[in-house]
């Protein structure tokens, strides 16, 4: 029932939307909408009551119905299923041979399954500003994850026509898998079918870094041209233009069906459907009216999209253009036209891109006026035909096909180089509530004086403003008195993540990795998780970081640096901080040697050297002697932050403590990160009655096959009544302070721990 405590945007521009349409457009349909936003607040909270589970957590079995066709990627299965009693579950299941696979591929939806495993409750975010799986399933009327361990019996059930359309996409998805080349195929299901599951992962980034990635989406413009093409060839082959309009509102539910239902598509095919309805029986609405309407009746539908990116972009993007329509005509050249649409497409979309996704992409607007055009002309209309001839005629079909498949290949590469170019990409970090009304009103005044005044010299002063906003806003954080440590989640390993205030230093120690095992061929993932794509650097640009002034590594262990060669490649660390003798192997060779490649400068230290940055000091304990083990020779570090004295350990055992303690007798920390994850090897008696610390912070992946951190070290602690934090339990841990007083954050990613 807090949803809206946090979402304020979606509210915000919802009620602006609503209320704006009201004041400009007294029409019949837009009172109609500023009286059923009070229909939609109870409808919200009555589906918000109705959505509740039946089942409960545990040992599980069920005779399920697959939902839609399953994903498998390697040796891992995943999708929804609805169980016997009609609820809705993600499902997840580790294949177990080469046979099975090809068996499961069979599956497709609608299809019943025996199916046996444990129902867990979805995870919560376990960083700040990380994306919300659980809410998302929620909102999607999902409470459970299946993990399945067993897979019987499954066999065809009788078609519905939901079921049966769903078979037909399929075959679809699948044609266009058999007959494209791999690195087409993903680009056709998706704007065809809005199918994304095969795109290119990197082709996919590069799209959304520069800020074209809706053209990757089946939009209104998608919509549009191919009902404006099915529409000519009706009356090319002698339909009339009453029939035509009725054929086609009977087809574009099926149309939303096959493509997946996203809320673009389901707007553009409404507003559409609405048009040709209002035509037929000659009534004339504004097109504000249609798209307000239409607005309205799905958020009563479900009310959940309210809060959807895609549903928020698509309407305020929609709206901004139509309100603009009048002055876009007032422009006969055709290259000012298109500018001006794009422009307001941008502005439009820039407050909800930034606040969903931290970042803009400096050149989108060049490249919306040249892909939205060669998308629309070229690239669409091709992967239609291309895949409508193949499918009757392999033939025929071929060369249309390698003949998309040359164009797209120059488009990636294109596309794929812009995006390395560093300067693109403005990173401002998650904004305030504040900024965004700030950039709403700057926006507005900007549309009314060239609406005013339609002549470019008449936007320098509100395009100034804007400038100046955002300037502030990049700026921040040299006034921002606040700094802050961040024990980030990464599982079984550590990384740990040092911010000062006024912008004095970013600092990221150890940076995460996931040990994998050998496997089979056809056990091998396209889409591997990575810690620092996925995790640290998402958080990092959510607080508008994009350099790192110091990135340490205590040892060579992958759990601690798997991930260091992702942050050297994707952003800018200035000095590479390794211990005396961390070169051991291979890993850490091609570190040191890409670190060099980039002109990084690389410290080598050991203890008793002293890392001055500014007027923040990093006092180094450890490594000295070395020896045979990589933990005990991990570099040890001392720094005051926030009026603490803080001691990271890395993977520091008891040699190493001991050499510590003997070394510094006078040594006493506040915050003890504690060594080797809790490990039964590390945190000595010793140690801590010589360091006396009131806080213990331990880095450990949730139910880790280790069982780390040990049951003698939380005794140890727990003994000396020492508050204990924990990234397994607790998820990231975050210490915010400001100047020697601060305070702890936690982001559970289990609602309960049993």
């Amino acid at each position: 029932m807090g949803r809206f405590h946090f979402h304020p945007l979606s509210i915000f521009f919802t009620i602006a939307f609503l209320i704006y349409l009201q004041l400009k457009f007294k029409s019949f349909l837009s009172f109609l909408g500023l009286i059923v936003i009070f229909v939609y607040l109870s409808t919200y909270f009555y589906t918000e009551f109705q959505n509740q589970t039946k089942l409960n957590e545990g040992d599980y079995q069920t005779t399920g119905t697959v939902y839609s066709t399953p994903e498998i990627d390697g040796n891992y299965m995943k999708g929804i299923i609805q169980t016997e009693l009609e609820e809705k579950v993600t499902f997840s299941y580790s294949i177990k041979s080469f046979e099975e696979k090809n068996s499961l591929q069979e599956l497709q939806s609608g299809d019943i399954c025996v199916l046996k495993g444990e129902l867990v409750v979805p995870k919560s975010p376990t960083m700040p500003n990380a994306f919300d799986y659980k809410q998302y399933l929620h909102d999607n009327h999902i409470h459970w994850e299946f993990r399945i361990t067993d897979i019987q019996r499954c066999h065809a059930s009788d078609l519905n026509v939901m079921s049966l359309l769903q078979k037909y996409r399929e075959k679809g998805l699948n044609l266009i898998e058999e007959k494209f080349p791999s690195s087409s195929e993903g680009i056709v299901q998706a704007l065809i079918f809005g199918e994304r599951r095969l795109l290119d992962e990197k082709v996919e980034v590069a799209y959304q870094k520069l800020g074209i990635v809706h053209l990757l989406a089946i939009s209104g413009l998608h919509v549009g041209l191919l009902v404006g093409g099915v529409y000519f060839l009706f009356i090319y082959f002698g339909v009339t233009h009453e029939n035509s309009k009725k054929i086609l509102i009977i087809l574009l539910p099926i149309y939303m069906i096959l493509t997946g239902g996203s809320p673009s598509v389901i707007r553009a095919s409404f507003m559409v459907i609405l048009y040709f309805i209002t035509s037929l029986v000659h009534k004339k609405f504004t097109a504000t009216d249609v798209i307000s309407f239409t607005c309205l009746v799905l958020l009563l539908l479900n009310p959940y999209y309210l809060f959807q990116v895609g549903f928020q972009l698509s309407y305020i993007v929609s709206l901004g253009l139509l309100l603009s329509s009048k002055l876009i005509t007032l422009f006969s050249n055709a290259f000012v036209r298109l500018f001006i649409v794009s422009t307001v497409a941008q502005l439009c979309a820039m407050p909800l891109m930034l606040f969903h996704f931290f970042e803009v992409s400096l050149i989108s607007l060049p490249l919306n006026m040249v892909f939205v055009p060669f998308y629309s002309i070229c690239i669409l209309p091709l992967s239609i035909l291309a895949t409508v001839v193949i499918s009757f005629s392999s033939t025929l079909g071929m060369p249309l096909v390698s003949l998309l498949h040359i164009i797209l290949g120059y488009s990636h590469h294109l596309v794929l180089n812009a995006a390395d170019i560093s300067f693109t990409t403005l990173t401002t970090g998650k904004p305030s509530l504040l900024f965004i009304i700030f950039y709403c009103i700057a926006t507005l005044v900007l549309f009314l004086r060239f609406e005013k005044n339609p002549t470019f010299k008449s936007l320098y002063k509100p395009f100034c403003g804007l400038l100046l906003l955002f300037f502030i806003h990049l700026h921040l954080s040299y006034i921002n008195p606040h700094g802050r440590v961040m024990v980030i989640n990464v599982g079984q390993g550590d990384s740990i993540f040092i911010q000062l205030p006024f912008n004095k230093g970013n600092f990221l120690i150890d940076t995460g990795g996931k040990i994998t095992f050998p496997s089979e061929d056809w056990e091998l993932r396209k889409n591997v998780y990575s810690i620092a794509e996925d995790t640290t650097i998402p958080y990092l640009k959510s607080i508008g970081v994009t350099k790192l002034n110091g990135l340490f590594l205590s040892h060579g262990d992958l759990d601690h640096i798997g991930e260091a060669l992702i942050f050297i490649n994707e952003v800018n660390v200035e000095e590479l901080v390794i211990p005396k003798g961390f070169i051991r192997g291979e890993l850490e060779s091609e570190i040191v040697e890409k670190a060099k490649r980039k002109k990084m400068n690389i410290r080598v230290v050991e203890a008793g050297d002293q890392l001055l940055y500014k007027d923040f000091m990093f006092h180094i304990l450890s490594p000295s002697a070395l020896t045979e083990s990589k933990n005990d020779d991990s570099m040890v570090l001392l720094a005051e932050i926030g009026g603490l004295k803080w001691l990271f350990t890395g993977d520091a055992e008891m040699k190493s403590e001991e050499r510590i303690i003997s070394t510094y007798p006078n040594l006493k920390a506040d915050v003890l990160k504690v060594g080797h994850h809790g490990s039964r090897g590390s945190t000595s008696d010793q140690l801590l009655d010589h360091l006396n610390p009131s806080i213990a912070i331990i880095s450990a992946g949730y139910q880790n096959r280790y069982q780390h951190p040990h049951d003698e070290v939380m005794e140890k602690l727990m003994s000396r009544k020492i508050s204990i934090f924990r990234t397994d339990l607790q998820g990231g841990i975050l210490y915010e302070f400001n100047g020697n007083a601060g305070t702890f954050f936690t982001y559970p990613p289990y609602d309960e721990v049993k």
